[in-house]
């Protein structure tokens, strides 16, 4: 029935799916056509410069489309950090429902925000100094994923190189699985990188003589190939693969990711609810293996 609909070009309306639920829930009816995504860093020019940022808010758009929807971008750093003035702007622009897109920092965000306004959701595993509702990348389950391929492909001795920021924004969930299910003495075989330590990193790398490498990204692995590696192709990993990587590895899937996020903020105004929910729901994916589009390793 889904494949009909959708080959004969139907789209979900929101206010109806409202109604239903609203109806069914003996509940007023709440205008929420309009959803949007607020990025909390950066500025405008930026974010359509950004891979990543583009990719999140397309699989949020198009999302958004199907549910009857339309998803419009905001920055905070276009009121001047002022959380307040941009939700005023929401509100009276009748947009009650709001994802927060990715940052890039580790620490805690704090967001003077009227929460008990809107129904929220955060895309990927940002904290911010409240906990609504998220959908994110299950980062201990990929990185048991890129352990259980790397065995079946022979390696016995690999290492792990994760940047220290990225690791603490991902709640220690590399280093945790690594440390969990990685090989004998894990501990000494992975490298938690600051921005300077490549020389350290490359001496650590020559001194192991890993036969299987992993990293977080593929900045990492390069340095690991200056030091030396020159591993096989089926023993080299990233744990952020995009659509150019030169490396097999995990796809966080933040298309899905953001996809998920809207259905949060909508089930919450099709139910008419507003604020916080105690416990905050959280949705975590563990991305898929993809292998290397770009040769010439």
């Amino acid at each position: 029935m889904r494949a009909a609909a959708e080959k004969l070009g139907y789209r979900a309306n929101a206010r109806v799916g409202e109604l239903m639920a609203h109806i069914r829930q003996a509940r007023p009816l709440a205008k929420a056509e309009p959803l949007a995504l607020v990025y909390l860093e950066g500025g405008r020019a930026a974010a359509k410069k950004n891979g990543f940022a583009q990719v999140v808010e397309e699989g949020a758009r198009r999302h958004a489309e199907t549910r009857g929807y339309r998803l419009d971008a905001f920055w905070l750093s276009e009121v001047e950090g002022n959380a307040r003035r941009l939700a005023g702007i929401l509100t009276a622009r009748g947009i009650s429902g709001v994802l927060f897109a990715p940052t890039t920092g580790a620490g805690r965000i704090e967001l003077d925000w009227p929460w008990g306004n809107f129904a929220t959701a955060v895309v990927g595993m940002s904290e911010l100094s409240v906990s609504p509702p998220r959908a994110g990348h299950h980062h201990y389950e990929a990185m048991r994923e890129v352990l259980r391929r790397l065995a079946a492909a022979g390696a016995r001795r690999p290492v792990a190189m994760v940047e220290v920021v990225t690791n603490e924004r991902a709640h220690r969930g590399w280093q945790a699985a690594w440390l969990a299910c990685g090989p004998v003495q894990a501990a000494r075989r992975l490298w938690l990188y600051r921005e300077g330590e490549d020389a350290e990193m490359m001496e650590w790398m020559r001194r192991l003589k890993p036969d299987a490498v992993v990293a977080d990204n593929e900045g990492l692995l390069r340095l690991a190939q200056k030091a030396g590696w020159a591993g096989a192709k089926e023993r080299s990993a990233v744990l952020s693969w995009h659509a150019e990587s030169e490396f097999d590895g995990i796809d966080q899937g933040y298309a899905e990711i953001a996809a998920h996020a809207v259905d949060l903020v909508v089930t919450q105004l099709q139910r008419n609810e507003r604020g916080l929910p105690e416990p905050a729901p959280m949705l975590l994916f563990p991305g898929r293996w993809r292998e290397a589009v770009v040769t010439g390793r």
